[in-house]
């Protein structure tokens, strides 16, 4: 079940979490960062990732602390956090900035407190800490920080009510609605909905009159109040109305108080019914759960809210005396630069007896469906079979140096499960979809300056003078853990030494177009191929927006008659694209641009803008 907003009751320091479908689930007592899924206590600041809710706490001062949809999620918010605002800091001098003396804190102590828990000397840097060192800061803030003491939990169950006259919803029809022994008086509103009821207690009766031409009243609908979400639907014929209980009444949570989500983002060649598979679940489910009308229609770098097992994901497996990442890998059937990648462990020669080590033995599911792939794949990576010796230790040779390390010159590629292709481009469909509606918000518009947020001195977005197209390249690719060019110019990503040229156009390369004869040009990343031939490409700065355009149509050989330069990856992910590259697999995932446009309901082509650089 997804949360979708979070209300802070100060006086029986309760949290209201609702979901999309109005159960609500309430936390209530244990530690402060319990209740409000916070493991780092963060502050409330605008635009936070996963953040549904702010709770007001004087501890003795006023306080704005952030509630986050989940406990993962306000994990995340802190592991970016600290890279992000503290990756240059050590230990003490990120405590002044993070947990202040002037807020009642102890710096120096807190940092001693971190230091001591999770082995890191005075000197090192958050940036600079291995993966081991720094989930071992992590965990050691969220103890400090109250331990995530849980307290009490109560699952509260709805009853929506919806009244139509047999095609379309009905607004303004007076009910008088009997909970218990209390009665309201209610109007259903534009869309035909009446205010959700609230199953405050199991048991409690639930009655909807209505007052027919003649001035009786009528029972309409009426209930007990149990333990599940339920939709009503009311179908009036002139006074007469009849009640059906919609077919896709969203279920009661499995796991209840005990179920974690999963954030997962959808990647090339999803559908829903592979996605449901791997986490044990159902098409159904997730479709409800994400407000999903077509379960044919997903697309990659969408977020999805998954509740459900995943028994064909990672495994976590304890490093004992003698073992290697080799031995490790092929006791597992899987290949070492995966395990590598996936645990961000740069020296394969480096594990130690006592360690964690997550390991994938997903791969590729495949199964009947009759879904039509996610629509973006441009190529898919290959099943991974299981491994012989020799070519584990080949593979090992020719990809772990790729992932990054202290003397790469590059960050360490942060590829979590089932989401190592292009990861930033999650992050450019998020920004798309929600930010820039697909063109429908204009630059200016948007809340926010890409410029600012990759350490470009530009005030502003808007004018000629202002061309954000690798600014936005660059936010994306920053906010998924890869360096970012440094520079507002197209051309920079070409000359920049953390990017490597391929050969093709793969989901998420970077494709960089001149302008003839010029410096200027433009910027943007590949998102999937037509019927035609055509490419789409997903940027910024096109049609003073962020939305999907034709590469040939527009920039190549339409009016613009731009050159093309060429495409480019981070240099991390250099391996991994040409593993995809190798693999020959190139997808046609719409017939035009027009219909992928309609699909994101963006169904209004962009002005194509020449204000690039």
């Amino acid at each position: 079940m997804r949360f979708i907003n979070a209300i802070y009751h100060a006086s029986t320091k309760t949290v209201e979490y609702e979901s999309s479908n109005g159960t609500r689930l309430l936390k209530t007592g244990g530690s402060l960062n319990w209740r409000f899924n916070n493991p780092g206590n963060l502050i409330s600041v605008k635009n936070q990732k996963g953040k549904i809710g702010i709770g007001v706490v004087y501890n003795p001062d006023k306080h704005s602390f952030a509630i986050f949809s989940s406990i993962e999620a306000g994990d995340n918010a802190k592991r970016s956090l600290l890279k992000r605002k503290y990756k240059d800091f050590t230990i003490p001098e990120m405590m002044k900035k993070y947990a202040p003396g002037n807020d009642g804190n102890n710096p120096e102590a807190y940092a001693n407190f971190i230091m001591s828990e999770s082995g890191v000397a005075q000197g090192e840097k958050v940036g600079e800490l291995d993966d081991s060192k720094f989930s071992k800061v992590i965990k050691a803030i969220s103890k400090k920080e109250g331990g995530l003491k849980p307290g009490t939990e109560k699952w509260v169950y709805v009853t929506n009510v919806t009244v139509s006259d047999g095609s379309r919803p009905v607004a303004d029809v007076p009910f008088k609605v009997t909970l218990g022994s209390t009665s309201y008086e209610w109007k259903t509103d534009a869309y035909g909905k009446l205010k959700t009821i609230i199953h405050t207690k199991q048991g409690m009766a639930i009655v909807v009159k209505y007052t027919n031409s003649a001035g009786k009243e009528d029972v309409v609908y009426s209930a007990v109040a149990g333990d599940e979400t339920k939709n009503i639907l009311l179908t009036r014929n002139f006074s007469q109305f009849s009640a059906k209980t919609l077919a896709d009444t969203p279920k009661v949570p499995r796991a209840k108080s005990t179920q974690k989500p999963i954030e997962y983002t959808v990647m090339s060649g999803d559908t829903l019914s592979k996605i449901a598979e791997r986490y044990k679940t159902s098409t159904d489910e997730i479709a409800k759960n994400n407000n999903i009308k077509d379960v044919s229609k997903i697309f990659p770098g969408q977020h999805l809210t998954i509740y459900g097992v995943n028994a064909n994901g990672p495994s976590n497996y304890t490093v004992v005396p003698g073992d290697t990442l080799v031995k490790i890998a092929e006791k597992n059937g899987v290949y070492v630069d995966d395990i590598a990648r996936q645990n961000n462990i740069s020296d394969p020669n480096k594990i130690y007896p006592g360690q964690s080590i997550s390991i994938d033995k997903s791969g590729n599911v495949t199964s009947g469906q009759t879904e039509k792939p996610v629509a973006n794949p441009i190529a898919s990576k290959p099943a991974i079979k299981k491994p012989e010796k020799n070519s584990i230790n080949n593979e090992n040779k020719k990809t772990l140096d790729s992932v990054g390390g202290k003397n790469s010159g590059n960050p360490i590629a942060l590829l979590p499960h089932d989401q190592r292709e292009a990861p930033w481009m999650a992050v450019a469909f998020e920004e798309g979809d929600t930010r820039w509606k697909w063109g429908r918000v204009k630059e200016g518009d948007g809340g926010i300056n890409y410029h600012k947020k990759t350490g470009i001195n530009m005030s502003s977005m808007v004018g000629n003078s202002n061309p954000w197209c690798a600014s936005f390249i660059n936010y994306c690719l920053k906010e998924s853990g890869y360096s970012t060019s440094g520079s507002a110019s197209s051309q920079s990503f070409s000359k920049n030494k953390s990017f490597i040229k391929v050969s093709q156009p793969i989901y998420g390369a970077i494709v960089v177009l001149r302008k003839k004869g010029s410096w200027t040009g433009h910027v943007a990343f590949i998102y999937c191929f037509f019927e035609d031939g055509e490419i789409g490409v997903l940027g910024g700065n096109q049609g003073d927006s962020v939305t999907i355009n034709p590469l040939y149509q527009v920039y190549i050989n339409g009016r613009l008659h731009y050159e093309l330069i060429g495409f480019y990856v981070p240099k991390p992910y250099y391996a991994y694209a040409q593993k995809t590259i190798s693999s020959g697999l190139r997808k046609t995932t719409m017939s035009n641009i027009a219909e992928l446009r309609e699909s994101l309901g963006a169904n209004l082509p962009s002005n194509e803008d020449e204000r690039t650089r």
